[in-house]
């Protein structure tokens, strides 16, 4: 359920608009005063197209107002701000046996859209299912029973220590109705469209037409005075120009475009524009650890030191794509587990680090410039999407940096199916993409380092660490962290992965994801700030936005 895609934010260059309609429509003077008896409009996570009455939470095809307006997790984990976990259709949580045993207790008050309650049983039917068909346990969880005590209580257990699955038991995964999924057949569950889901959610399908989706409000919602939207209404464009336009002219409330030149082609046009840029991933170059010119340490160094990241961020994203580190440590969203004597650490640069690396692995520079050993030059092959702009204007300024250290980098652009087979398969010299997007350091550093979860030969894997690294203290890190919820017992082996990482280089980082979310400050308040970031303010990212969608508050 609510599984995350593989290089979600890359998907946002032409999709859906989301409009929020106030519960008291105004007319607000500049940027937007032409916004048709709305708030405004909200970029979502959806390619160009008609909208489909599919509301299947199983599916990964589900209309984005599924996951977190419409079905409810039991906890809210806040995706910026590691630690922080709120309550929302649970209340409590409890792990004892050594992480073996689960118990959850939930709230009482809270009800369906179709008006029964919401129940102990509900949540027990939602793991079962789990349980018993691992078709629907999506999150690999190693459960062996799963009980109810009284109305509100909730026992898992499993077979192993799941403390490192706590995110995604609590997190991630929608609780279903057992009086509208169990009449469905096991057969059916993952393709029935769903056209009419019954959720706890904020909000209701209203209507689906062509390229409009209206979601209403729920007037009898369980948290007393959410939401105080009372529309949601997505729109689809047929493209970033369309959609931009759109989002400029102050006709959308809450985005998710990469608009370039934002500072003039958005801020400047309006006074109560806004701009939140909370890094959730890092962009990065993947090289191969297994085979090819990458899987040499020194040549990954020596790229790393070829690449000016500043220029790439100023250039392409006006600067918003802010700098990473060498461990690709998402900062400050994971400060809580950074390794103090790697506080200041910065890249390694210049042309002299460069030409050391090579050397020392046996490389030496031709008449044409180019490195080359054993009458071979050095090139390489890096991997991207066709229709990714961004990244594609970043890999012809990779290939244009490295050309003049040394290395001949070739660019290819390809559809985005290819790219996924090639990653999945661990086919690829070098790819450019990038990860992130949960609170859990844990879970960033094990799907881009865990051995163990790496593509096997002639076979496809989807989790993580596609190029195959591979490094015996890192997995032992990994599993001594999964061993504890003692943040101070984890930290240790949280530096010893960030001093691996150093020394390692398995990914090369070039910067924190760009993360522009706009809104249009003349219609609505209420939404994340840097300075009160209660929740991701990406209008893409489940259940966050959800949660957010229900505090958005009309200006008045």
């Amino acid at each position: 359920m609510n599984v995350t895609r593989t290089a979600r934010r890359r998907l946002l260059a032409f999709g859906a608009v989301l409009a929020l309609a106030a519960t008291t429509a105004t007319a607000c003077g500049g940027g937007g005063s032409s916004s048709p008896a709305a708030t405004g409009m909200v970029t979502v996570t959806a390619s160009s197209g008609n909208f489909t009455k599919n509301f299947n939470p199983f599916s990964p095809n589900a209309q984005q107002g599924t996951h977190g307006m419409i079905y409810e997790p039991l906890f809210l984990f806040n995706a910026v701000k590691a630690g922080d976990v709120q309550p929302w259709l649970g209340k409590s949580y409890t792990w004892s046996d050594g992480g073996k045993t689960l118990h959850i207790k939930i709230r009482t008050d809270a009800t369906w859209n179709d008006g029964k309650p919401f129940t102990n049983k509900d949540v027990a039917f939602t793991f079962r299912m789990a349980l018993k068909n691992k078709d629907f346990n999506s999150y690999a969880l190693p459960l062996t029973s799963v009980t109810t005590d009284g109305s509100d209580g909730i026992t898992l257990k499993f077979s192993q220590a799941a403390y490192t699955k706590e995110y995604f038991i609590l997190g991630k995964a929608d609780q279903l109705p057992e009086h509208i999924w169990s009449k469905i057949p096991d057969g059916k569950k993952k393709t029935v469209l769903n056209s009419k889901p019954v959720g706890t959610g904020a909000w209701t399908v209203k209507s689906v037409a062509n390229t409009v989706m209206d979601l209403q409000a729920r007037k009898d919602y369980y948290m007393k005075g959410k939401p105080s939207i009372k529309t949601l209404r997505y729109l689809s464009f047929s493209g970033n120009t369309s959609a931009n336009a759109a989002i400029t002219s102050g006709k959308v409330d809450w985005a998710g475009a990469f608009i370039p030149d934002i500072e003039k082609n958005y801020l400047a046009k309006n006074k109560k524009f806004d701009l939140v840029n909370i890094p959730l991933a890092t962009t990065y170059l993947a090289p191969n650890f297994k085979q090819g010119p990458t899987a040499d340490v020194n040549v990954r160094k020596a790229i790393s030191a070829a690449l000016d990241r500043d220029f790439m961020s100023k250039t392409v994203y006006n600067g918003q794509a802010g700098p990473t580190n060498p461990m690709a440590l998402l900062l400050p969203n994971y400060q809580s587990v950074l390794d103090p004597s790697l506080k200041d650490a910065t890249f390694e640069t210049g042309q002299a680090k460069v030409d050391a690396y090579l050397k020392a692995s046996g490389y030496s520079k031709g008449s044409d410039g180019i490195y080359a050993k054993n009458g071979k030059k050095l090139s390489i092959t890096l991997e991207t999407v066709s229709g990714w702009t961004d990244y594609i204007s970043i890999a012809q300024m990779a290939k244009q940096q490295l050309a003049k250290a040394g290395i001949k980098l070739n660019v290819r652009a390809e559809a985005y199916a290819q790219w996924v087979a090639n990653q999945s398969s661990g086919k690829f010299e070098m790819l450019l993409s990038n990860d992130g997007y949960t609170p859990d350091p844990y879970a960033y550093y094990d799907k881009l380092l865990d051995s163990r979860i790496a593509p096997k030969d002639g076979q496809s894997e989807t989790i993580g660490n596609y190029g195959g690294y591979s490094n015996p203290e890192v997995d032992a890190a990994l599993d001594a962290i999964a061993s504890t919820t003692d943040l101070e017992k984890q930290k240790p082996h949280f530096y010893t992965i960030q001093q691996q990482f150093i020394k390692d280089m398995p990914l090369i980082p070039l910067f924190n994801a760009q993360n522009e979310i706009e809104f249009n400050g003349n219609h609505i308040t209420g939404y994340p700030t840097k300075d009160n970031p209660y929740a991701a303010p990406s209008v893409w990212l489940a259940p966050d936005n959800g949660w957010v969608a229900m505090r958005l508050k009309p200006v008045k």
